[in-house]
């Protein structure tokens, strides 16, 4: 029974919900389930639980979905397994801590939870009717049944056969001609025609970068650090296609280029501000004097290497004490600085992807690794200049060594 009012479909929507199936499930099926109860795409489901799981609430709507819906048995006249005790003690703790956590960040996942509920009501709403909503119902036991053809024929006394059927020109089967006439053979109607949504939505996505990469050419807006605005038009197209494609039943070829999509804008987003724009290329400077030192060197795409040993780094008596310091930057390439043995380094260091590494000591590998230290090189002992070093790069190794 559908409800139009809230709490009656909020409770249509727990007494139809649906069941587990034991195919097409990732994990434990609640995707698939709620796809086939309102006849959608389960990609489309499954990256709502990842975009959910980004506001710290898609773990617990999952956990929660597989404690309420039902397994789907593989003998359909079995009755219902139970969930084993050890998973049912985990989803419990799993929620428990869950819960605690909201109490920490409850402003932040109120409109989160509020938007997940929209969205499920108005699923049901307008797609209750689409799937399947129970079992369907076992034939009427008071039907009437064909009785099967007579197998007596021909007793004494009789009147005579007809004619035979077509199908027995030769009489060879008397006692079968009261069946009916066999139908003819009819081929199976043609599969249907799937919309072309992964070709559509692709040259559409292609047609809007190229709209907006002209429209900024020609305004001259147009540069590295507008980049991502391009690519952000693509991605946003691709993405309704996703949408489109999901009740479609239609468009998965979409997938991989979305996803190497945005990781590239994702890496465009990384690289520091100062490195757009730039030139391309390897840079290797070797400065024999602290005024030769720039105070940045910056590359679009390329490694840099700085081999600053020959440096003198005393301080005349009464002198002050003026640090000798540079910053460099690549958008996609390596950074190595070499540094005198017992110079009193402070550096600071940073990659999109890659590694960071002082004279031995690594950073965690992985998205966004840093380091900040301050060294007083071998003798442990600050004297003369010190050396300030600030490392930057989109993806690549960073790298300081003494010698």
């Amino acid at each position: 029974m559908k409800t139009t009012d809230v709490p009656g479909t909020f409770r249509d929507m727990w007494e139809t919900r649906p069941s587990r199936p034991r195919d097409d499930r990732m994990v434990a099926g609640v995707a698939s389930g709620i796809a086939r109860r309102y006849d959608i795409d389960p990609t489309l489901v499954r990256v709502g639980f990842a975009v959910a799981a980004f506001t710290g609430i898609g773990a617990l709507l999952y956990l929660a979905c597989w404690i309420t819906f039902p397994d789907t048995p593989a003998d359909p006249t079995a009755p219902k397994t139970k969930h084993h005790p050890l998973v049912v003690a985990a989803a419990v703790i799993a929620i428990c801590f869950g819960i605690a956590g909201l109490f920490d960040n409850l402003g932040k996942l109120v409109l989160p939870v509020l938007a997940v509920a929209a969205l499920l009501f108005l699923l049901h709403t307008n797609r209750s009717e689409r799937g399947p909503v129970g079992p369907r119902p076992a034939p009427d036991p008071e039907a009437p049944t064909t009785a099967g053809p007579s197998l007596v024929k021909d007793l004494p006394g009789m009147p005579p056969q007809p004619a035979p059927p077509s199908w027995d020109p030769l009489g060879a089967a008397p006692f079968a001609w009261d069946l009916p006439e066999p139908s003819p053979v009819e081929p199976p109607p043609p599969a249907p025609r799937r919309a072309p949504v992964t070709a559509v939505t692709l040259g559409a996505a292609l047609l809007a970068a190229g709209v907006t990469a002209a429209i900024m050419l020609l305004t001259g807006t147009l540069s590295f650090v507008t980049a991502p605005t391009v690519l952000g038009v693509a991605l946003a197209v691709l993405g309704s296609g996703l949408v489109v494609g999901s009740f479609l039943r239609a468009g998965r070829g979409i997938i991989p280029f979305a996803v190497l999509l945005s990781l590239v804008t994702w890496g465009t987003l990384a690289t520091p501000d100062a490195v757009r724009g730039s030139e391309f290329g390897d840079l290797d400077i070797s400065p024999a004097t602290a005024a030769q030192i720039q105070p940045s060197y910056v590359r679009a795409g390329g490694d840099i290497k700085l081999d600053i040993r020959r440096l003198d780094l005393s301080v005349p008596p009464g002198a002050p004490v003026t640090p000798v310091q540079t910053k460099l930057s690549t958008g996609a390439g390596s950074i190595k600085v070499i540094v005198p043995a017992n110079a009193d380094v402070t550096f600071s260091g940073h990659t999109g992807i890659g590694e960071v590494s002082f004279v031995g000591r690594q950073s965690d590998d992985g998205p966004g690794s840093g380091m900040n230290i301050t060294d007083l090189g071998a003798d442990g002992v600050a004297s003369g200049r010190p050396i300030v070093i600030d490392a930057q790069t989109g993806a690549g190794d960073v790298e300081v060594e003494r010698d």
